[in-house]
């Protein structure tokens, strides 16, 4: 009941403060305006505390992607650990924190596929490349099996234990340093690089979002912005072109049906064979089918 409007707007000036991303800010923007619209429905805050909050919109998408040289770079010039959470980011498209925390005990070999928990604690079943399945099984049969393999992977230094959650940011930079790839590469990039490869071999929206672990088709679409392309849209136009003929089509046969069902008892078969108007008749001047004739009675 004591929140003004300047408490509200000091909370977010501390998100632009702490350097957040504008998404992020954007995001944070959005949550905090539904729980104080909350607060207002129950009394507990002031009658439009909500509109204090600043509208910060989303940034545009973002288009960068690495290329299929680049990716081989990458995966060549990197270390074991490094080249295998880069695999997980590239072949499978997880985020930098999920690829970091995959364990042994996330992989099923029966299936070849990983099932672990990422972002927004969503669970995912994802079948594994031969290059990721080959890392996994070559590991020790000893081996803890919640530990991180990334963390297997690396040469330990006396004094330096991996904690449980690796980063490889710095790593990163350097690599891309060492291999000559353009600076602005990220590592989120490998993921919204396979978003692309999956929408180019499916056209399938669902089998992105499935791939991702999106929750939303809405944010899986902001990772395939600007992707469709001149060659795309002609194919389109055609089946919509084709739908709309069908559809013409079966209205037309349609209205014949209904006009069908109108015409008199006498169209049949048997009424025909006792008509006396019969031998006057032939398929395409039917005179039963006109308004008035000698044989209407």
């Amino acid at each position: 009941s004591q929140l003004t409007a300047d408490h509200v707007q000091r909370a977010a000036e501390a998100w632009k403060a702490a350097k957040f991303a504008q998404h992020t800010r954007s995001t944070y923007s959005k949550c905090l305006r539904r729980f104080l619209r909350w607060l207002e429905r129950i009394d507990a805050a002031p009658l439009t505390i909500s509109d204090a909050v600043p509208r910060i919109h989303q940034p545009q998408p973002r288009t960068t992607i690495a290329t299929d040289e680049e990716r081989r770079q990458l995966l060549d010039a990197a270390s074991p650990a490094f080249r295998f959470f880069l695999l997980l980011c590239a072949d499978l498209g997880l985020r930098h924190r999920t690829a970091a925390r995959i364990c042994a005990a996330n992989y099923n070999p029966n299936l070849r596929a990983l099932s672990f928990y990422t972002k927004g604690n969503v669970h995912q079943t994802l079948p594994v490349s031969a290059a990721i399945a080959e890392v996994i099984e070559k590991l020790p049969a000893g081996i803890d099996r919640q530990a991180p393999i990334v963390n297997l992977l690396r040469k330990h230094r006396p004094g330096n234990q991996p904690g449980p959650a690796p980063r490889f940011t710095k790593q990163w930079k350097a690599l891309k340093k060492r291999a000559g790839i353009r600076p602005e590469l990220r590592i989120h990039d490998l993921r919204r690089t396979l978003a692309e490869d999956v929408w180019n071999a499916t056209h399938d929206l669902r089998a992105v979002q499935a791939q991702l672990g999106h929750r939303s088709p809405t944010t899986t679409a902001r990772y395939l912005a600007d992707r469709i392309t001149l060659q795309d849209l002609k194919p389109i136009l055609r089946k919509v072109q084709q739908l709309r003929t069908l559809r013409d089509n079966e209205n037309a046969a349609a209205a014949a049906a209904a006009v069908a069902a109108t015409v008199p008892l006498i169209l049949d078969t048997d009424a025909c064979a006792i008509c006396p108007a019969q031998p006057f008749c032939d398929p395409n001047t039917r005179i039963c089918m006109r308004e008035k004739t000698q044989f209407d009675a």
